[in-house]
């Protein structure tokens, strides 16, 4: 569930924000009026925590706002006026509680859950969600007029989801609804009662995956085009497949995406920013900790890790440098003065560098292009460039296969589209020493008037794909991106790092490949994961607070049904004994940060294609 506190008091919302929290709560936090009211404009929340006195608009007026627009979610009333004329005003404008500062936190928290339970079990007509109806009244579960054997638990569940069909529970809240009073159970009796309900709605002749699990996060009911798709046919998989891909986001709305990403995140790097610079201070006045050192090379290690992935590469090597010298206890003298330097640069960096740009290079290097036409006068060819750049692909033309190959060798390139207008040996010749040297890079092949056995050559030599002149240019890039989405629509890929940041900016950049994709932020809870998404290919973290990637790996291995699931570490560690130790464990491929979209998709596809080789 979802929380929203709007209070100007920082610390005092700081501190009930962590305690929600831990109770598995999702919270928001606004300092003035006018950005709760973004924010609910924005978000769908389940309570919204007002305090009377704001900066910038009274809490009452506020609260009559909201309800003026006819946002049904309770409003708890905050305040320090204790008056009985100030609680009647409170509750008359829309407030479903009030209560008086100060408070204990216990208390208050216990009434928030009071509120979310309330909401919940208001009574209400009968609840429909597609063909399965719930009748409040006699709690009575139907589908397509069957009635359906459900216990208490399973019950609740199913009305939980149906009264709030858009909303994700995490495991937390679960528990928080449906053992209300009780003594509260462990997360696993929440997946066996979730289990328990699945296999109850296909018996019924729903999909068992009406309750999807994300990843994570926790659990809520599956969109209806979702449900469409039955994991049984594969055909009719690849059909939702491709259809997804037909409105794919346009290059600008993957800008707006990461741009609202990184407005999400950037007080985070910020915060992680200013442990570095406390440090700072600390070694100026000689007064470094082991909590406070502890502390910064931690923030350094996450600026490290994260901010390449969102437009900032030199602000990541500046994070490592960091982090390597902090690894030393204590801090020697000679690196406390390129300390002092090297924060002031990160400063600089995030403040000054301009974000936007930045990250549309970035996105512009999720697909890269090589297009050889050896016919310098092509009018093809410039329009091929031309309109791969409008649609976001970063491209390179050459004229020669001598200038192709040190293209190949110094960049991560996505996929290979060669113009043969009159094949040659020597055309030949390349394509086929381009396929011994990038089996796994795709090739896109214009040829003119292509023949049967003109075609079965080109297929021979290495050509994923063959185009035939005359073709516009716009359906010649959208066949490239076709392919390219093709190459891992067939994979199914788990990402583990604790840090958001990276998830996010990882999700956006291999969006282009097709894959089936699922994050998890907390490495304690890949056993489950594991079960529910089967993946096929595992990309890890090394460090983790939790559990550590190495540690993980370990487990996979020691187990029969997972020990040959390959493993991609994905880390910002570059020395070489980190490197052994992964390979030594059991690790497959092992990859530094930062990364493009197009090379950590590349070496995934690789990764994938040679693990299918091995156990055919």
């Amino acid at each position: 569930m979802r929380i929203l506190l709007i209070d100007d008091d920082e610390q005092l919302m700081e501190v009930l924000a962590s305690k929600l929290i831990e109770q598995r709560y999702a919270v928001d936090i606004a300092n003035t009026g006018e950005m709760g009211w973004e924010f609910i404009l924005l978000f769908s929340y389940d309570l919204v925590v007002l305090d009377w006195m704001l900066p910038d608009i009274d809490g009452v007026e506020l609260c009559q706002q909201i309800r003026a627009e006819d946002y049904k979610m309770p409003i708890m009333l905050l305040t320090a006026r204790d008056r009985y004329t100030d609680k009647v005003m409170g509750l008359d404008a829309g407030a479903d509680d009030y209560v008086v500062k100060p408070f204990n936190f216990d208390v208050l928290t216990a009434k928030i859950r009071a509120l979310l339970r309330r909401e919940i079990n208001v009574g209400s007509p009968v609840l429909k969600w597609h063909d399965l109806s719930l009748d409040p009244k006699i709690h009575e579960v139907k589908y397509q007029n069957k009635t359906l054997p459900l216990t208490p638990k399973e019950y609740g569940l199913i009305e939980l989801f149906m009264r709030h069909p858009q909303q994700v529970f995490s495991p937390g809240a679960i528990i928080d609804n449906l053992w209300a009073g009780e003594d509260p159970p462990g997360e696993e009796a929440v997946r066996t009662h979730i289990k328990g309900l699945r296999q109850k709605l296909k018996t019924a002749g729903l999909d068992k995956d009406t309750i999807k699990t994300v990843y994570g996060v926790g659990y809520c009911l599956k969109a209806h085009e979702e449900g469409n798709a039955s994991k049984s046919n594969r055909s009719s998989r690849q059909v939702a497949v491709n259809k997804n891909w037909e409105t794919k986001p346009s290059r600008q709305d993957q800008l707006k995406t990461v741009t609202r990403v990184w407005s999400k995140f950037k007080d985070l790097a910020f915060q992680r920013l200013a442990d570095l610079e406390n440090l700072v201070v600390a070694l100026v006045e000689a007064q470094v900790t082991e909590e406070l050192q502890t502390q910064a090379k931690n923030s350094a290690h996450k600026l490290a890790g994260s901010l390449g992935c969102f437009g900032f590469p030199e602000g990541s090597k500046i994070a490592r440098q960091i982090e390597k010298m902090l690894w030393n206890q204590p801090i020697k003298q000679a690196d406390i003065e390129q300390i002092i330097k090297l924060t002031k640069s990160l400063h600089g960096c995030l403040q000054h560098q301009p974000f936007e740009e930045t990250v549309k290079e970035a996105l512009g290097k999720n697909i890269s292009l090589l297009i050889v036409d050896r016919n310098r006068n092509s009018k093809l060819s410039q329009q091929l460039d031309t309109q791969a750049q409008q649609n976001g692909i970063k491209t390179y033309p050459v004229f020669e296969p001598a200038q192709a190959q040190e293209i190949l060798e110094q960049e991560s390139l996505t996929a290979v589209l060669y113009n043969i207008a009159f094949p040659d040996g020597e055309d030949l010749k390349f394509l086929e020493q381009l396929h011994r040297q990038k089996p796994h890079l795709p090739i896109v092949v214009l040829a003119k008037s292509a023949q049967l056995l003109d075609r079965l050559e080109l297929v021979r030599k290495g050509s994923n794909l063959i185009l035939e002149h005359p073709i516009e240019a716009s359906i010649v890039i959208s066949s490239v991106t076709e392919l390219i989405e093709s190459l891992g629509a067939q994979a199914k890929v788990l990402i583990v790092d604790d840090d958001p940041q990276v998830l996010l900016s990882l999700e956006i950049s291999l969006k282009p490949w097709g894959f089936e994709l699922a994050t998890l932020e907390h490495a304690s809870e890949l056993w489950n994961v594991l079960e529910d998404f089967e993946p096929d290919i595992l990309v890890l973290d090394i460090e983790m607070p939790d559990i550590n990637g190495i540690e993980l790996c370990q487990v996979l291995r020691s187990d029969r049904r997972w020990q040959h699931l390959p493993v991609l570490f994905l880390s910002v560690h570059q020395d070489e004994k980190t490197q052994y130790q992964a390979f030594a464990i059991g690790a497959d491929d092992y990859i530094c940060k930062p990364v493009t979209g197009s090379m950590l998709a590349n070496r995934i596809l690789n990764r994938l294609q040679r693990s299918r080789i091995t156990h055919t």
